[in-house]
């Protein structure tokens, strides 16, 4: 969301733009249960964003490692993994650092690599695992992305307990620095990765198969989780966080990064036992610039009802308000794979077509596979999951919770526009479907991040958590951003459980960003 995940997308004007008066409005003093020793012991992260390099040149940028915190507010230790468009600086130690955290989970994070260092924004979203933003910004380094960290069990370290069928995810960049997405599942056994199948949509070419691989312990970084690993012929490093998941990044001919999932052994094997409605979010890159799509679904068998989708292609809107010829399909093969295939028949008869990878019954990956009627091919994946505890209404959608976006702004310089990174962090309150919090912000050609936003807004919501009120109508979210002026973006929200909404603009041409709704536990 991957992440969430690498979002190529674009978002709105300059906040410094945005935000131009001389009053300065900051959000009261947080209120809480966190403190500095709700974020204690060994944690693997993984962001995705950009680097700036001077000029109007910027790069993307993945982050993936794992660093230690005492409960006091220092890093003792840590390691990280760091690739660029041509530039992989593997295995960087981290030999240091501090963070806080408020009474309400926001906090900073500093990891100190020698004479360097790098700044992110954290909500704890519980003691184990939390959202970040990258906040760098100094004399050596300005990069920012979003991504998470989910504390590590050293008890899992050993390459022999990674072991069964994992579903995995890796988004980016191929060799060409052309956009790609890469799914796929393999059963692990004593360091060998067998029995894999994969679907990459590698700028628009799929290709699918099966696959062999290996996954091997690195020595000299074992005590952080670290190992290395073949898939598919590409080289990774990765970061055990337990047995149930691990954190991949590429090391050559592209910048893919992503987690790999233990598969449990509810996936449905037959068609006839998929009895649920599902939330969907995918973003990518398109030939407008970027994507994202927002859904849901009910199936019953293969049988596909209620079809709802939301699209941001590049500032352009399109509503899908059902679905005609569709159906759900499982491969036999490959335990988990499937395709949901679907047409728009108010929008040109546009066609739906995506491949899932379930982990379990009620959770997976899923990556668009949709040429349009014009030929174009997006490259797009994100997560599939499960929806539960509906009737959705202000008793159930409550309380506190972590909020992150993230995608690209559209920015003016001079004759020409630049798409360059935008990810917002906040913290709110939700109280009778109104919220209220703070939020950093970092739209990348500003240069800095902004601190400590007021943030407020609202939900709107029907009782299945997209619109049981009509076809045509949604849920939406405002939220709004106050610091010397403030700015209002409206979203589209799909609820996938009373703790857990995706989201997605649907207003402002010059924004596509989307995210996630998360509660702190």
């Amino acid at each position: 969301m991957k992440r969430l995940l690498l979002m190529l997308a674009v978002a709105g004007a300059l906040w410094s733009a945005a935000c131009s008066g001389n009053g300065i409005v900051n959000p009261p003093p947080p209120v809480g249960k966190y403190t500095k020793a709700s974020l204690n012991g060994q944690y693997a992260f993984v962001t995705n964003g950009e680097s700036f390099t001077g000029g109007l040149s910027a790069t993307p940028l993945a982050l993936t490692g794992s660093f230690t915190a005492d409960g006091l507010g220092n890093i003792t230790t840590g390691v990280e993994d760091v690739n660029a468009p041509g530039m992989v600086s593997p295995a960087l130690q981290i030999t240091g650092g501090s963070y806080t955290v408020n009474a309400d989970g926001r906090g900073t994070l500093t990891l100190q690599l020698g004479q360097n260092s790098i700044d992110f924004g954290i909500v704890l979203t519980s003691t184990s695992d939390g959202l970040m933003i990258d906040e760098t910004s100094n004399s050596s380094q300005s990069s920012t992305g979003s991504g998470n960290f989910i504390k590590q069990s050293a008890g899992s370290f050993q390459v022999s307990g990674i072991t069964g069928p994992y579903v995995f995810d890796f988004a980016g960049l191929d060799g060409s620095g052309n956009p790609e997405s890469f799914v796929g599942e393999f059963t692990a056994n004593n360091g060998a990765a067998s029995a894999g199948f994969f679907d990459d949509n590698d700028n628009g070419t799929f290709s699918s198969g099966s696959f062999v691989g290996t996954i091997a312990q690195d020595a000299t970084l074992s005590s952080f989780g670290r190992g290395i690993a073949l898939i598919a012929g590409q080289n990774y490093v990765f970061y055990i966080v337990d047995s149930t998941r691990v954190r991949f990044i590429s090391t050559n001919g592209g910048m893919l990064s992503g987690d790999a999932v233990a598969q449990s052994n509810t996936v449905p094997t037959n068609v006839s036992s998929v009895n649920s409605s599902f939330v969907l979010i995918v973003a990518g890159s398109s030939i407008n610039g970027g994507i994202t799509r927002v859904g849901r679904f009910t199936a019953n068998g293969a049988t596909v009802t209620n079809v709802l989708e939301d699209t941001n292609d590049g500032g352009h809107f399109i509503k899908t308000d059902s679905g005609t010829n569709a159906s759900i399909a499982l491969d036999a093969a490959n335990p988990g794979r499937g395709t949901l295939t679907f047409t728009d028949p108010n929008f040109l008869n546009a066609p739906g077509k995506y491949v899932f990878y379930l982990s379990s019954a009620t959770q997976g990956v899923i990556q668009e596979q949709t040429v349009n009627n014009s030929g174009a091919v997006d490259v797009a994946d994100g997560t599939i999951a499960a929806q539960t505890g509906s009737p959705f209404s202000s008793s159930n959608i409550s309380g506190t919770y972590a909020l992150n976006w993230s995608g690209l702004s559209l920015q003016n310089s001079g004759s020409f526009n630049v798409q360059d990174e935008e990810d917002l962090l906040s913290q709110v309150n939700v109280t009778s479907l109104s919220l209220k919090g703070a939020a950093d912000i970092f739209q990348f050609q500003n240069g800095v991040p902004v601190f400590d936003l007021v943030t407020s807004g609202s939900i709107s919501i029907a009782g299945d958590g997209t619109s049981s009120t009509g076809a045509s109508s949604r849920n939406t979210m405002s939220v709004k951003l106050t610091k010397s002026n403030s700015t209002t973006v409206n979203f589209v929200v799909y609820f996938v459980n009373p703790q857990l909404a995706f989201f997605t603009n649907n207003q402002d041409m010059n924004r596509i960003v989307a995210g996630v709704l998360k509660t702190q536990q």
